[in-house]
């Protein structure tokens, strides 16, 4: 099942775990794509980099690799170094937003960056600096646009990804979804307007488009992360003991029948094993092992599927290599996320593809 083969409408910046990597998509498929290629800085003499992880390029994806790192170093239960998180702290903008990299940290801030908020969020939540993450978090209440869902940046259009996020960030501060609301909807009301019903193929059930159009077109990017929010689960997903069955979607009554989490998640279930325990990449052909692995965090949210799970992870942990490494360097992103996804399971995070991925984030820190 390749579900991928028509895209959401306008532009999606598709941030890779470590190298940054614009997608520029249409709904009828990829126009292009530019990678920035990892870069080393001298801390030395950029002390807007002091503290961060990843020798990489930071403009894209800084704080949200950040914070993602600080979630995974929590999860597996090591320290989180002092300067990260003055890095992220100093990242912040006065009105409580982060954007995705501040060069300079002496002037004002660009526009904002909800994913990167959200997970800064979510980490400093994790880390029990709860001031600075209720910042982020009114921030984030105050940029939820009409129909309940949350947009990248200002202007982008609300998008499943990003209402995903968003409504991790309110579970992980403790404040239902349900009752945060624009115009009378809900983040979960946003997420229902994706989601393909009962006039899309058997097949489709259940997928979250990226954004809303017409027709809806299944998006695995979007579904994989969003379905997290749908299970009530904020980062890090905590394993499970308590599995079901995955549900398909019943007809008879002329909706779903299940609800939209049973829905979603039966549909990445539906996904992985009809794609030998991966989620098929976007560009090209292969696995995309983030998008797989976060369809193991949402299933393991929802305890549905363990033998997807498992044959997930083997795909994970088979491809970790090139998904965390760059010219020897560790993508502190990717590894995080993998890190995240072993927790999730009961892996090990110091033994995957023979990387011990904890130390490696931890030691990628720039001094």
């Amino acid at each position: 099942m390749t579900s991928t083969s028509r895209r959401p409408r306008g532009l999606i910046a598709a941030v890779a775990l470590g190298v940054t990597t614009v997608v520029l998509v249409t709904s009828v498929g990829t126009v292009g794509a530019a990678s920035a290629s990892p870069r080393t800085t001298n801390s030395a003499t950029d002390p807007a980099r002091r503290g961060l992880y990843g020798a990489q390029d930071p403009t894209y994806d800084g704080v949200y690799r950040q914070a993602l790192s600080i979630l995974a170093l929590r999860a597996s239960g090591s320290t989180v170094d002092r300067s990260a998180v003055r890095w992220l702290l100093r990242q912040q903008c006065a009105n409580g937003r982060w954007t995705s990299f501040r060069a300079d940290l002496t002037s004002a801030c660009g526009a904002g960056d909800s994913n990167a908020t959200a997970m800064a969020v979510m980490a400093l939540r994790a880390i029990n600096r709860r001031v600075p993450a209720r910042a982020g978090l009114g921030w984030l209440r105050r940029h939820q646009v009409s129909g309940g869902g949350w947009e990248y940046s200002a202007g982008w259009g609300a998008d499943g990804n990003s209402t995903g996020l968003a409504m991790q960030a309110f579970l992980a501060m403790g404040r239902p979804p349900s009752g945060v609301t624009r115009g009378g909807s809900s983040g979960f009301a946003f997420l229902a307007s994706l989601q393909l019903g009962c006039t899309a193929t058997p097949a489709e059930r259940g997928a979250l488009d990226y954004q809303v159009e017409s027709p809806l077109a299944p998006n695995d990017f979007a579904t994989a992360q969003a379905a997290q929010a749908l299970a009530r689960a904020s980062l890090p997903v905590a394993p499970t003991h308590a599995w079901a069955a995955a549900q398909r979607p019943d007809c008879t009554g002329g909706d779903l029948g299940i609800s939209a989490r049973a829905a979603a998640v039966g549909y990445l279930a539906r996904v992985l094993r009809t794609n030998s325990g991966a989620i098929p990449s976007v560009v090209g052909t292969g696995a995309d092992i983030g998008s797989t692995a976060n369809a193991v965090l949402s299933l393991v949210a929802a305890g549905t599927a363990q033998r997807q799970v498992r044959a997930a992870m083997a795909t994970v942990e088979s491809q970790a290599r090139s998904f965390v490494l760059s010219n020897r360097r560790i993508l502190p992103g990717g590894a995080a996320l993998v890190v995240l996804a072993e927790h999730a399971t009961g892996g090990n995070p110091h033994d995957v593809a023979g990387l011990d991925l904890v130390r490696r984030i931890g030691d990628s820190i720039t001094p």
